[in-house]
């Protein structure tokens, strides 16, 4: 095993403290390389005014043998430049195996160079292993330049990106304009089509994303902290294969995420609202600030976060999120296991959006993997409280005002600015705070018998049999399962893409590679935060 490999090793000059532990509370700084078959890096010491004691790899996918060599003493050379002269007698290879970490601190730090040869092979115990992919993680302390002379440098200090959770932008009208403007020729015009699908209707913003970042509180009080989750999507997370990377597209305030976690999962979310996306945020942080044994923190955590490890509550105050449209996801192709979308699809109002929505979970899910989508349905039983004269309709939302922002009247969607409740001397006189409240948010209306701000959220409402045929017009997908659960109100799907693992009939398709994102993938900046 790679521990019993570096327990021989013994690069430290001091073997007389073989269980002392050390930790490294100041690691700022990451390095991510990508070595194909073929490719290594020339020995070498990390520059020692550059970077403090103790330096952490962590090897992905593919193994490697690293080669060590100690620095012979050389008065002439003191290694600041971060070569020094070896000697050729003294060396050591080690094979660090795929999911292994080494730690490089004392003399392996500063007295033993470290490099990979290049070559497509490496031999190890006399078998001879083809080299893969590897991906290394090199964890350092980064040092700052010392103040004065004689002084000691200290690690440079953390810092977090100020524009948090990231924002994945979406195409302007004037970026469309001009691809609309510069088409040409039939192939041009279906590209400039794609293109408009990008482009979010003014339905959507004012009766979606205006909606949602104004009721973002009361919605995370009602859902989230309650854990109200709906048993299909449960059920498809607990029965992923542990260790799957799951895609929650249209994650809201993250109440799934726990549920995620708590299948042994790790998740990404995205959301189209910013606002909904800081309460889990903050809910995260919250819920992992346990402070008694039970670990239980009352409604902030869920009922699903009781079922977690300390290790995966303490994980959840940081979770992976960024502000980004369904129809256009910051995630790298075939880059998650699997990828769940729940209540999203029925807030797009086109069809030209619904289906880029499903081309873009096919795309970040590799091959073979699972996508739940659930939406609400036009049919619905005789008892249901709910009931739809239309595919298209405005569903009101009951606000309350002590959950609501006071923000400036605009006629334009995305426009507000916040503001202080209007003074009497502004016309308000005599006027409840409700009333308020919706004269300032634009397309709500006030309910005088209930005292509340009523928003109208847009709702498509699938018809039975509406999102199978969607999922038939985008290549990759294949039905595995449909059903309509819970009084009719959600269509609950599997979906595989490319190939079939239905009980009794197994298929294997051959099919292209997948095409290429609409947009370059978005580069994520990487941020450290104290522990």
């Amino acid at each position: 095993t790679i521990d019993e490999k570096l327990n021989n090793l013994s690069l430290s000059g001091d073997a007389s403290k073989p269980n002392e532990q050390t930790t490294y509370p100041h690691l700022n700084q990451l390095t991510i390389n990508e070595y194909t078959p073929g490719q290594g890096i020339g020995s070498h010491v990390d520059t020692e005014t550059a970077f403090d004691d103790g330096l952490l790899i962590i090897t992905l996918n593919g193994g490697i043998v690293m080669e060590f060599r100690k620095v012979a003493t050389d008065s002439n050379n003191d290694g600041s430049d971060g070569v020094g002269a070896t000697s050729n007698n003294v060396k050591k290879l080690v094979y660090l195996p795929p999911r292994s970490l080494v730690l490089l601190s004392g003399d392996a730090r500063y007295k033993w160079e470290h490099m990979i040869v290049s070559r497509t092979t490496d031999t190890i115990n006399g078998e001879v292993l083809p080299r893969k992919l590897r991906v290394s993680l090199t964890l350092r302390t980064a040092l700052a330049l010392p103040k004065g002379v004689g002084q000691t440098a200290l690690p440079l200090p953390l810092y977090e990106s100020a524009l948090f959770p990231p924002r994945w932008g979406q195409l302007s009208d004037d970026a469309l304009a001009n691809s609309q403007r510069d088409s040409g020729g039939n192939d041009a015009q279906q590209k400039s089509a794609e293109r408009s699908d990008l482009v979010t209707p003014a339905t959507e913003s004012k009766h979606v994303h205006a909606v949602y970042d104004a009721i973002a509180t009361q919605w995370h009080h009602t859902r989230g902290k309650r854990g109200v989750l709906w048993p299909g999507a449960t059920r498809f997370l607990e029965n992923l294969p542990r260790g799957s990377l799951v895609a929650d597209v249209g994650c809201g305030d993250g109440k799934y995420f726990s549920a995620i976690q708590a299948a042994h999962s790790y998740v990404i979310g995205t959301n189209i609202s910013e606002p909904l996306l800081k309460t889990a945020l903050a809910a995260g942080a919250a819920a992992a600030d346990v402070s008694d044994s039970t670990g239980k923190k009352g409604l902030e955590s869920g009922p699903q976060f009781q079922k977690l490890s300390p290790e995966q509550r303490a994980s959840s105050a940081h979770p992976a999120v960024a502000v980004a449209d369904c129809i256009h996801l910051p995630l790298r192709s075939a880059s998650c296991d699997a990828a769940i979308c729940i209540a999203v699809m029925h807030h797009l109002s086109t069809e030209g959006r619904r289906i880029r929505c499903l081309a873009e979970l096919r795309r970040i899910v590799r091959v073979g993997g699972l996508i739940n989508v659930q939406a609400w349905a036009l049919e619905q039983e005789t008892d249901s409280r709910r009931k739809f004269h239309g595919t298209d309709v405005l569903v009101p939302f009951n606000a309350q005002p002590k959950y609501l922002q006071a923000v400036a009247k605009d006629d334009e969607v995305g426009n507000d600015k916040s503001q202080s409740v209007p003074s009497s001397t502004d016309g308000t006189k005599g006027k409840g705070v409700a009333q308020m409240m919706a004269e300032q948010y634009n397309g709500a209306e006030f309910d005088s018998k209930k005292n509340l701000v009523v928003f109208q959220r847009y709702c498509h409402m699938y018809r039975k049999g509406e999102l199978e045929q969607l999922c038939e017009r985008v290549p990759g997908l294949e039905v595995m399962e449909s059903c309509t659960t819970e009084r009719a109100r959600t269509f609950g799907m599997a979906m595989l893409p490319y190939k079939s693992r239905a009980p009794l009939v197994e298929m294997v398709v051959h099919c292209a590679s997948y095409p290429p994102p609409l947009c370059s993938p978005l580069t994520w900046s990487i941020a450290t935060s104290p522990p």
